[in-house]
This record gives structure tokens, C-alpha cells and sequence, in this order.
């Protein structure tokens, strides 16, 4: 399964957690700084919600490109090879299937790993 964006209307961030926490996903709201990476992977499933700014992802598995605005709901499911671009910054509500306690060092794990997990 590869990355999903759909469009939601409701961008109040106080009723995405509940309703991100209420469906079991650990959530955090960040204000992210401009980031332009190389693909990456994670081990736990993501879904972001974006309030200001904009973001591209790109599924490296299918070669998909998202253009990404307030109001996308972005879909992460774990081990997804991808990477991010925003020249000014973002601002989400984040769901993750595990604590931020549990992300790891580095959060975003290189190519080369993914075959050894």
C-alpha cells in the first residue's frame, strides 16, 4: 500500500487530534520548517493533516508526486519509501501509530535499511 492523499474540509486542528486520538493514533500538531529530503522510509504509520503551507511528497515505489495545501489529509503507512519538499514551512495535525517516544533516532531511516526490517 503506497501513499494516499484525499481533501477534508474541517481543517480545526483541536477536533482533528480528538478525532485522530479517538480512532487510536498517538497526535501531535507541529509547525514544520522548510525541508527538502532524500527518500526515507518510517516504521510506524502516518497520517498528516495540513493546515498552512504547502508540501510535495513523493512515493518513490510508484512515482507519484502530491501537491499537498491546507486541507490534504496525507496517508504514510509504514516503510513507504519517500521523501518531502516545502521551500516555506508547514503547519499539520500529525497521527502516528506509535508515541513520540518511540520514533527512533534517526526518524527518517535511509534506503538501505528498509530490506534489513
Amino acid at each position: 500500500m503506497g501513499i494516499d492523499v484525499t481533501t477534508v474540509s474541517d481543517l480545526d486542528a483541536e477536533k482533528l487530534e480528538s478525532s485522530l486520538a479517538a480512532d487510536g493514533w498517538h497526535t501531535l500538531s507541529l509547525d514544520v520548517p522548510p525541508v527538502q529530503n532524500q527518500n526515507h522510509w518510517h516504521h510506524f504509520d502516518a497520517v498528516l493533516y495540513i493546515l498552512e503551507g504547502d508540501l510535495t511528497v513523493r512515493d518513490a515505489n510508484s512515482g507519484r508526486e502530491f501537491c499537498c495545501g491546507p486541507g490534504s489529509r496525507v496517508s504514510v503507512p509504514a516503510r513507504a519509501l519517500h521523501r518531502e519538499d516545502s521551500s516555506a514551512g508547514y503547519r499539520i495535525v500529525l497521527g502516528t501509530s506509535v508515541p513520540a517516544t518511540e520514533f527512533g533516532d534517526p526518524v527518517d531511516l535511509p534506503p538501505a535499511l528498509l530490506s534489513q526490517r
